[in-house]
């Protein structure tokens, strides 16, 4: 089914690599970040200029904690927002630290903060990865990934899903989700796209997991069994991510790219990179906050 709401442009942007939108249900507003321009922005849904904030690394992927401060996986670990435009560092993985960054990440229902990279320059060779972030510090979980993108977790915290949405792989995946550990296993093909690539995702209320389709310009809305309930067309050929947002989180806005491909004309796409809004019946789930951390008791 063809979902035709009324589509309103929130903030024209344009954001290079429009990503990663959280709600702030106490602060009332919606924070999302321009990953290549290494900027955080943050602004009421009404609309209007955001409150901006540049850092030295790319932020990617964003979170609340339980006291409401927000926790940014950026450039090649994890940190506090603190005083709303310094970074903290709360961890970072073992290993290399060149060739690749942090990209999309979710909650799960317990806590947990799951962050994946990709390579960064492409070329790099960097191997892309899942990670976990709790009190004992960051796990890789899988690696072998190219673009990870996609995650998300059922409502019920069983399920995590997880995209790759490099041209070659392009599928989004189910896990089942131990919630006393978080070890993952049963991994299996959970939608394959066919018009474009699987992009950022997000859970609603009845257990749907809804992803960004893009070089599609549309949202896809999947049953919990994978397949098709319903798509939204966009007028930017490339969103990214979506939330679900608002006071009743019946809003959802939807991040955008302005790199377009080579042989695109930028002129048939004005609103490129541009933060996006419209309604929908089924209100989104709020995440979880983070609630471990490494040092945490």
């Amino acid at each position: 089914m063809k979902l035709t709401p009324e589509i309103r442009v929130l903030h024209r942007g344009p954001d290079m690599v429009g990503e990663g939108p959280i709600w702030h249900p106490e602060r009332r507003e919606l924070l999302w970040v321009d990953i290549l321009s290494r900027m955080l922005h943050r602004m009421p849904l009404e609309g209007g200029e955001p409150r901006s904030v540049t850092f030295d690394i790319p932020p990617a992927a964003l979170a609340l904690d339980t006291a409401g401060e927000v926790i940014v996986a950026a450039g090649t670990g994890w940190y506090r927002l603190e005083d709303g435009d310094r970074l903290t560092a709360l961890a970072a993985p073992s290993g290399s630290e060149e060739g690749w960054r942090m990209n999309d990440g979710c909650t799960d229902r317990d806590g947990r903060f799951w962050t994946g990279r990709i390579e960064e320059p492409r070329g790099s060779g960097a191997e892309g990865c899942l990670y976990r972030l709790d009190a004992a510090g960051a796990a890789p979980v899988l690696g072998g990934l190219r673009t990870q993108n996609g995650l998300a977790v059922s409502l019920d915290g069983t399920t995590l899903y997880l995209s790759d949405s490099h041209p070659e792989v392009n599928a989004i995946w189910a896990f089942d989700l131990d919630r006393a550990t978080g070890a993952l296993s049963n991994q299996r093909v959970f939608h394959k796209p066919r018009a474009g690539r699987a992009d950022g995702a997000a859970i609603d209320a009845e257990d749907c997991y809804w992803f960004a389709e893009i070089d599609a310009g549309r949202l896809v809305r999947l049953a919990p069994d994978g397949q098709v309930i319903a798509t939204v067309e966009l007028p930017v050929s490339r969103p990214t991510k979506l939330a679900f947002a608002g006071p009743d989180l019946r809003t959802i806005c939807v991040t955008s790219m302005s790199i377009l491909p080579e042989d695109s004309d930028p002129a048939r796409e004005p609103l490129a990179g541009a933060l996006l809004a419209f309604e929908v019946e089924t209100a989104g789930a709020l995440p979880t906050p983070v609630s471990v951390l490494p040092g945490q008791d």
